[in-house]
């Protein structure tokens, strides 16, 4: 009682009146039985057919029933249920690993259930370096300048985004970047760097050289002039167009935001030992597709790869020009090319690769213009519709057969000069590069095209940069170059095509996809580091979003390119184990915890052959319906009417079961089957019409003479005198009735007690119990009272009104339906109070179905 202590006005809530009951669900299934997939003896919710084939694949099993009593609750009008898987399969694993070792293992993938449908399930982890990027500071130089003091020196660019004053950079020049000086920025502007050269030495800085920013291996900290998706936790890896193997790394820490730069603090020092430049100056990289053959070892040579000899004219088969290639297998293991090692020229990988599609990076070389053709006396107006796009100045050597000299001709303004004397025979044409390339330009083939900006590296060592490209057709290129007039005369072999290329700096994370019959599915950006947002063992990222996968970390490693998964390998392939009446059992208790199921069926009990275990399983069913206050649906085996009456007197004998029959016929749910039909058990049927009827119409209404919805037909056609013996039994028929379909044509319990032969009455009873005992919590604790029973007694009497109006009780008034009884000296004595007890009588008189419907026939008199 609340004390006041100075005058005032005061509002006080107090409970008043009675608390509302709310009838609880009665319409939701929980179904027991085998599954092609799933989690095992763990309750899943569902709430259509849909929802089942995602958690539980959907498709029926041989000798199993739960998919079909699934669809037919559903088919039925059943709004949700509750699935249990019982299979005690063995789940498909398999280990992500960084290294061949026993204990190179990053961590476990097991498939998301139990079962032979991961039998074909692949699963393989890549490193990925997609999830991010960031570049160093790079521009070119705009015009000319030489550098030849130790003062100050503007240098147009273009761009100066992402440098600052007292920034030091590294200025190349453009023939291979063997001559650099390095110089400290003393001021910015929009199209200019002012730059003081550090320490002494010339350089000449001409259109297309680069100015960039170096990474000192020593750094506390280092910009990235731009960069995304690069976060603390990460593995930075920095990559340079002459290593395409990571050239250096870092374990990130921290990762701070300024403007469009990056700042990143590492946790280590870099693994290089000189400083690391912005950009670098090597062999354009392009990418040739082929094909793995089997078989596969880690050392696959070049006769393993198709077509792989298309490309020979372009990628020669020695150490100089192939120093940089790698390869990709199609599940993204990377594999390092090896000129002369374990089997000559081979690519050797960490583990054996899978056959499939693979990805060999190459250097891009060109080679001036040459083809075979077959000439006899070419005129002039041959060669000039042959060779047209050939220009002013070239010189085209032509081979000839057996007995004809070799001849050249030179492309004019208007056609050729030079042209061979009549008779002789021809073999091939071979364009001489021009001594003046600058004023005449080169004709070159490549096997990918060729760019403006492009540096060509000739057979001298003389490196000139592409002004402009023309493609002619095919692999044609017709270019033109800046820089001096160079003597490249007569060469005709092949160039190496460089260009400057940015340092790529990326997170390096990992990707793993699965995939198999079941479905695909691709995770990517994957990290190692547990703080990470991308960690993948963390809720979210592949655990409880995978339908197929899950992941357990194995022993910690550090992150690094050393420790990313590379490769899976199999521990255990998924396999089907038949399930036991123990496994039954264990799956009926895990629903002890769930409060909403309201029926129980369980289609897979007769897949028992032993009746004794038939019989111990209905057992454990009742039992628990019992106890918690559900109804369980049972299904009668095939047999004829004396085998199915013996089987319903000896295994069932409750007041909360009910047994129908017959099997019902439906079209197969396996879209593979080669049978169109299947015969089923009608429990989920029926527990969908129970369902239908309790949301239409409530679930005092009896379910016979309801129609049975997604079925076919039925294994056998009882008449009247067949139902005369198993009807009184407690065994509910499905019929069939000329023009009302098939329908339930029952609804007793398995009992011979009169008072609760009916179904209706006790689901009513279910419904009715369950919801006073969840809706009247409130008054454990509270004041035993002549108040609180009248608030008790008002709160149930207001509940079964409810029922009486529509129409789930007897009787013409509220007094003839139900009564409520509470209070000392009523339903309690001095010691029920004494010992915390409330104790409430109630009595309702359920509504009962007309069974049995007479009418009575006379003759009418005309007294009458």
């Amino acid at each position: 009682m609340t004390t006041y202590l100075s005058p005032g006005v005061y509002i006080e809530e107090v409970p008043s009146g009675p608390q509302p009951i709310s009838a609880v669900s009665s319409s939701v299934l929980a179904v027991i039985g085998s599954t092609s997939r799933g989690p095992v003896k763990s309750p899943k919710r569902i709430t259509n057919w849909s929802d089942f084939q995602r958690v539980f694949h959907g498709n029926a099993i041989a000798g199993g029933y739960t998919a079909e009593a699934v669809y037919g609750f559903f088919e039925n009008g059943g709004p949700a249920a509750y699935v249990v898987r019982v299979d005690p399969s063995v789940a498909g694993s398999w280990q992500a690993k960084f290294g061949p070792g026993a204990n190179d293992v990053n961590f476990t993938i097991n498939a998301s259930s139990p079962g032979s449908w991961a039998a074909d399930l692949t699963v393989s982890v890549a490193p990925d370096r997609t999830s991010g990027a960031g570049t160093l500071f790079m521009t070119t130089v705009n015009a000319a300048v030489d550098i030849t003091t130790n003062n100050n020196v503007d240098v147009q660019v273009a761009s100066t985004s992402g440098i600052s004053v007292g920034d030091t950079v590294t200025l190349l020049a453009d023939d291979n970047a063997a001559t650099t000086r390095t110089a400290t920025v003393m001021a910015v502007a929009p199209d200019r760097l002012t730059v003081r050269r550090v320490g002494a030495g010339n350089i000449s800085l001409r259109p297309g050289c680069v100015v960039t920013v170096a990474i000192d291996p020593a750094a506390a900290q280092f910009t990235l002039s731009g960069g995304a998706g690069i976060k603390a936790g990460d593995v930075l890896v920095a990559e340079t167009s002459a290593r395409p193997s990571p050239a250096a790394s870092w374990l990130v820490t921290a990762v701070t935001s300024h403007g469009p730069s990056l700042v990143v603090t590492p946790a280590t020092p870099a693994t290089f030992a000189n400083a690391l430049p912005g950009a670098t100056f090597g062999t354009r990289i392009v990418q040739l597709a082929g094909t793995l053959q089997s078989p596969t070892p880690p050392n696959v040579p070049l006769s393993a790869i198709t077509p792989w000899n298309e490309h020979s004219d372009f990628v020669p088969d020695n150490a100089t020009m192939t120093a940089g290639l790698r390869a990709w297998a199609s599940n993204g293991m990377e594999g390092t090319w090896v000129a002369a090692g374990p089997g000559a020229n081979t690519f050797q990988f960490p583990a054996e690769p899978p056959v499939g599609p693979i990805t060999v990076e190459a250097p891009l070389l060109a080679r001036a213009f040459a083809e075979s053709r077959q000439w006899a006396s070419p005129t002039e107006a041959q060669l000039t519709a042959a060779y047209s796009f050939l220009p002013t100045g070239s010189v085209l050597t032509l081979t000839g057969d057996t007995g004809t000299a070799n001849a050249d001709v030179t492309r004019t303004a208007t056609g050729f000069s030079g042209t061979p004397a009549p008779g002789g025979t021809f073999v091939s044409a071979t364009l001489k590069l021009p001594t003046d390339s600058l004023a005449v330009g080169a004709v070159l083939q490549a096997t990918r095209p060729i760019r403006e900006g492009d540096r060509i590296q000739f057979a001298n060592a003389r490196i000139l940069a592409v002004r402009t490209v023309e493609s002619v057709g095919g692999t044609i290129y017709k270019v033109t170059f800046d820089g001096a007039t160079a003597n490249i005369s007569g060469d005709t072999g092949q160039f190496a095509v460089k260009a400057f290329t940015p340092t790529k700096i990326a997170p390096l994370r990992f990707s793993l996809t699965a995939t198999g019959s079941a479905g695909t599915e691709s995770f990517r950006g994957l990290a190692l580091d547990p703080a990470h947002a991308q960690y993948f063992a963390r809720d979210g990222v592949i655990n409880e979003v995978s339908s197929l996968i899950t992941v357990t970390p194995g022993a910690p490693v550090t992150p690094g390119v050393g420790t990313t998964p590379t490769f899976t390998a199999t521990v255990q392939a998924g396999q089907d184990l038949a399930p036991s009446s123990q496994d039954f059992k264990e799956a009926i208790a895990s629903l002890e915890t769930e409060s909403e199921p309201a029926m129980l069926c369980c289609p897979d009990l007769l897949t028992f052959d032993d009746p004794l275990l038939q019989y111990d399983l209905v057992d454990a069913m009742v039992r628990h319906c019992e106890e918690f206050r559900r109804f369980a649906v049972l299904d009668a085996p095939m047999g004829d009417d004396e085998s199915v009456l013996e089987w319903r007197n000896t295994a069932v004998a409750s007041t909360y079961a009910a047994v129908f029959a017959p099997f019902v016929r439906i079209v197969s749910l396996d879209a593979a089957s080669t049978d169109r039909y299947r015969w089923v058990p009608p429990s989920g049927f029926v527990a969908g019409v129970m369902a239908r009827t309790d949301l239409e119409r409530g679930v005092h209404k009896a379910i016979g003479n309801e129609s049975v919805r997604g079925i076919v037909g039925l294994s056998q056609a009882y008449t009247e005198a067949r139902q005369d013996l198993l009807n009184p039994a407690g065994v509910n028929l499905i019929r069939a009735f000329p023009g009302r379909g098939m329908r339930v044509w029952g609804a007793r319990n398995a009992t011979d007690d009169v008072q609760w032969r009916y179904i209706s009455v006790r689901r009513l009873f279910n419904v009715i119990e369950t919801s006073t005992e969840r809706s009247t919590q409130w008054v454990v604790f509270e004041p035993n009272t002549a108040t609180t029973w009248l608030r008790v007694k008002a709160s149930v009497e207001g509940f079964l009104d409810q029922l009486w109006r529509a129409g789930a009780l007897a009787g013409a008034t509220p007094e003839e339906a139900y009564r409520v009884r509470v209070g000392l000296g009523q339903t309690m004595t001095e010691a029920d109070i004494d010992l915390g007890l409330i104790i409430t009588e109630v009595a309702v008189r359920p509504s009962k179905p007309a069974e049995f419907v007479i009418f009575r026939f006379s003759h009418k008199r005309l007294t009458d």
